[in-house]
């Protein structure tokens, strides 16, 4: 009779650092296997990659299995010396009362995660898994490899050599901890029947998605309020009764563990165009309505160019909803550029879940600049305020932390908005990149304003379309002014993720739409489609010059003060003022308050004026974005105004202001932008007719600011930095002066007008006189230059394609690139480049406080070991976004209070003072010289 093989040792902690008792390891294993099986049966449904035909691999029932017992081994790492010793007072009673673990010694810095792998590879091999004598030959070193990367990265393949014997490695162990690595597999192996081994290394689409699943188990299972209510009692020995009692205590609480972390799926119902949306389609709508349906036959793409106003968004919700029933898919991420888009979207499409959902499901936004809105910082920081603290390492705690119930949580949640950089950062290799992608991939992504991406972003969301292709996510893409090579790229690339090749070139047409089916890689003909809202557009270009000289009639001052006479001398009129830059804004407005200030002073009544941008405290920003949608909307009441604004108002905002003038943006954006003149008028009528002013004309007018020297040359001023390539802001220029004030047809002049711009034969389409065609070259010349850059960039720190060998090879490609990767890259190239700040002003009793007025004080910073939900709140509605470079050399901060440093979100902002001048002014201290805030002006350099 063969003796008993021993029992998973209960001594053997797996969690410890602020609970009451430590926390077996083997209890920890279980509670993820657990709860890993609650994930795959919530979201297995909606990813259609996991799903029979969706990949190789065993059947259903099998890889359930099978995924759950690879959850519950993810820390079998922790089953070692070099991480027992990590409390020193459990491994030296562990040693005292069983010596022979003390035979093998420790290796501080050898991390549980990379045991975890070396280790696997052995367990799997006697488990039956095919073997190698190279890793990417080898089935359990790619499983082994998979489990490693738990906390977010990767580790490097085992090489020949250390294949053959991975115990080796000094500070795993071997002897009786080798045994026990062995005896924790084997009570896992029979708790989730998973004795088929598998045969054949997983589609690196599936591996993602897995990968993904074992991470979120084991945070959910080291959640602090969940492990306090399983420690078991004093004496408990691990017994296969009592393990097997702990196992199905698991089971029965992980779908509820699951959902409280809102983690559910989303079912849409069967609805009506009307019955979503309350309103009858119009020609685009009623065409994607009645045409999609007979095309999907499973994942694809569908493509909707049309120009703003149209309808794209309703068509988009409308479109996923059909794509998620065919498809099976459990949810919707609203992608969008900005953080200012992903605000206005999100009531659109939560009035959407209302109607198209069975059942509830959890909506969130998500970006980077979140706290850029009051109520989505708050959410955030109010969030991870009241979440349950994730035990585990530091680092990993924040991230747990910030995923489960904080600023990323929306990524996971069944319906999100989004900004593209939360998207695009899942094909960069980064820490916890394949959760990004596990995210999408139960989801119809829906990517607004494919036109708005620089090269960099393009060939990124390239990338992310191959991903998402070979995850068999369903994809809508929308675009005002797309250029047709643009489109031909993006469909490309998903197709090409989904295995296909396309054969013929495509041609979109706009306005119109097309879908790319994945299953069969077949693109239907493109539908042109009459749009109904189609007009006639003024374009007037005005030469405008900067410089001191304010009074000079050619000045930009000057020039933008005439083009306002009619509202400033009439009874009525919205005038939009659009900027490129804050700063810009910021001087343009105070220009113009001085004028109506002497109008005033004068006896006259001028309009009324506002400023508009994102350096406001987001409370601020939100109440001002509030009252121009209620005064600019569909039934604004249109007061009579100037508003001056950056390019943040020329996206999602439903806003109709009777004349717009504008400096010069590349072509692409300024028809993007004139979307905001006179809105709500088209050949059917002028919802506005009797509020609008006598002075408007036949047609929308836009006025263009074309920046000039003194000689009167095009020149790109330098405030505006690189906000724009001077080579479009230059051949846009020319093209509108070609065309010498003729009107403009929308939509039928948009794509011609866009692929203008880009073409190769720029002099013919133009016609520019000599010294401006080679002015015009020498910017070209730099801008393909860059753009090359730009591309080759991207090509460097980029994940590989789904289905390319190396990834297949080696996971650590997933995690690391040929070039670092690091936040300062990501949050420049992506755009999101700013840092969250949150004035403190110092009242005369040495109080810091929220306001200048001393009412109301800094939550946390005078002790308190926490901030509750009700003060993250309240942080957040004054927090301010400035550029990250302000904030080095000679900014003055003060030290973040304890309170705030334990909170995921508010420990990522700075506090600066705020000091009271001579003057009675506040001021305080950035890089960038000494600063101030106003609700009028906002944050501001002086």
């Amino acid at each position: 009779m063969s003796p008993q093989p021993p029992a998973a040792d209960a001594r053997l902690w797996g969690k410890q650092n602020g609970l009451p008792a430590p926390y077996p390891l083997i209890c920890h294993l279980v509670d993820t296997a657990a709860i890993a099986g609650a994930l795959w049966d919530v979201w297995v449904e909606g990813i259609a990659v996991l799903r029979p035909g969706g990949g190789d691999g065993p059947p259903l029932a099998d890889m359930r299995r099978l995924v759950c017992f690879w959850a519950g081994l993810h820390d079998i790492g922790k089953v070692s010396p070099s991480f027992q010793v990590l409390v020193e007072d459990l491994h030296r009673k562990l040693v005292t009362e069983s010596p022979e673990y003390g035979d093998s010694g420790p290796v501080r810095g050898l991390r549980h995660d990379e045991v975890s792998q070396w280790v696997l590879v052995e367990i799997f091999r006697a488990l039956g898994y095919p073997a190698g004598e190279t890793a990417r030959r080898d089935v359990g070193h790619q499983i082994a490899q998979l489990l490693g990367g738990h906390h977010g990265r990767f580790c490097a393949a085992l090489r020949r050599q250390e294949l053959k014997n991975p115990r080796a490695r000094e500070g795993v162990g071997d002897g009786v901890w080798e045994e026990q690595c062995r005896a924790h597999a084997r009570v896992l192996e029979d708790l989730t029947g998973a004795h088929e081994p598998l045969r054949e290394r997983l589609d690196v689409p599936v591996a993602v998605v897995v990968i993904g699943i074992v991470i979120v188990a084991d945070w959910l299972a080291s959640q602090e309020e969940f492990i306090s209510a399983r420690i078991p009692a004093q004496g408990w020995g691990a017994s296969p009764v009592e393990v097997r009692a702990h196992w199905e205590r698991a089971v029965a609480d992980a779908p509820q563990t699951v959902r409280d972390a809102g983690l559910g799926r989303a079912v849409f119902a069967e609805r009506t165009f009307q019955e979503l949306f309350d309103l009858e389609p119009n020609a685009l709508q009623s065409s994607v309505v009645s045409g999609l349906p007979e095309l999907v036959q499973g994942p694809g793409l569908l493509l909707v160019t049309a120009p703003p106003g149209d309808g794209k968004t309703e068509v988009a919700l409308h479109a996923a909803s059909v794509l998620a029933r065919a498809c099976g898919v459990g949810g919707l991420g609203f992608c969008l550029p900005t953080m200012a888009t992903t605000d206005a979207i999100h009531k659109r499409v939560s009035a959407f879940a209302g109607r198209a959902l069975l059942e509830d499901a959890a909506l969130t936004r998500v970006h980077s600049m979140a706290w850029l809105s009051s109520d989505a910082a708050g959410n955030a920081a109010a969030s991870a305020a009241d979440g349950d603290r994730v035990v585990t390492t530091k680092g990993a705690s924040l991230e747990a932390t910030q995923w489960l119930h904080a600023s990323r949580r929306g990524l996971l949640a069944p319906l999100s908005t989004f900004t593209i950089d939360q998207g695009l950062t899942g094909v960069l290799p980064v820490k916890y990149n394949v959760l990004r992608l596990l995210a999408l991939a139960g989801k119809v992504v829906v990517i607004d304003e494919a036109h708005s991406y620089d090269a960099w972003m393009h060939s990124l969301l390239l990338r992310l379309l191959e991903w998402l292709g070979a995850l068999k996510a369903p994809v809508v893409l929308l675009s005002a002014t797309l250029t047709g090579s643009s489109a031909r790229s993006l469909v490309e690339a998903y197709l090409r993720g989904g295995g296909h090749e396309t054969s013929a070139e495509l041609r979109p047409c706009y306005p119109g739409w097309l879908f790319a089916d994945a299953v069969s890689g077949e693109v239907s003909e493109p539908r042109e489609v009459l749009s109904e809202r189609e007009r006639q557009l003024g374009f007037e270009v005005l030469p405008v010059r900067r410089g001191p000289d304010i009074q000079h009639p050619g000045h930009r001052s000057s020039i933008i003060r005439e083009l306002l006479a009619p509202v400033v001398n009439g009874d009525r009129g919205c005038v939009l003022v659009c900027c490129t830059t804050v700063g810009e804004a910021q001087e343009t407005y105070r220009g113009l308050a001085e004028w109506f200030g002497r109008l005033k002073e004068s006896g006259a009544e001028p309009p009324a004026l506002r400023l508009l941008h994102s350096r406001f405290r987001a409370g601020d920003r939100a109440e001002i974005t509030d009252r121009c949608e209620t005064d600019f909307g569909k039934d604004g009441a249109r007061p009579r105004t100037v508003l001056v604004s950056t390019q943040i108002i020329e996206q999602s905002l439903d806003l109709d202001f009777d004349l717009l003038i504008t400096d010069l943006a590349p072509m692409a954006l300024l028809l993007q932008r004139s979307g905001r003149c006179q809105r709500h008028r088209d050949k059917r009528g002028d919802r506005h007719l009797e509020r609008r002013p006598g002075w408007v004309g036949a047609d929308p007018q836009i006025v263009i600011l074309d920046p000039v020297n003194a000689e009167g040359a095009f020149t790109v001023p330098t405030e505006w930095g690189e906000v724009y390539d001077e080579s479009l802001l230059h051949r846009t220029s020319r093209l509108l002066q070609e065309r010498d004030g003729k009107p403009i047809q929308i939509p039928g002049a948009v794509q011609e007008l866009v692929d203008a711009v880009y073409a190769d034969d720029f002099a013919q389409v133009a016609s520019p006189e000599e010294p401006t065609a080679a002015r015009i070259r020498a910017a070209d010349d730099e801008r393909l230059a860059a753009e090359a850059a730009e591309g080759a960039l991207s090509g460097l720190v980029a994940i590989k394609p789904p289905h390319s060998t190396p990834l297949r090879d080696d996971l650590w490609k997933l995690s690391n690139a040929q070039a670092e990767v690091g936040t300062a890259l990501i949050t420049t190239r992506l755009g999101a480049d700013s840092a969250r700040l949150v004035c403190a002003y110092e009242q005369e009793s040495g109080r810091w406080t929220l306001d200048e007025e001393g009412k109301i004080p800094v939550p946390g910073l005078n002790g308190g070991s926490r901030v509750t939900s009700v003060e993250a709140r309240l942080i957040a509605r004054h927090m301010i976004p400035v550029p990250g470079t302000w904030t080095g050399g000679d900014a003055e901060f003060l030290d973040l209070p304890d309170a705030w440093t334990r909170n995921s979100v508010l420990g990522e902002w700075r506090l600066l003072p705020m000091r009271r001048g001579s003057d009675g002014h506040w001021y305080g201290r950035m890089r960038s010289g000494p600063v101030q805030y106003d609700s009028v002006r906002g944050f501001h350099v002086l």
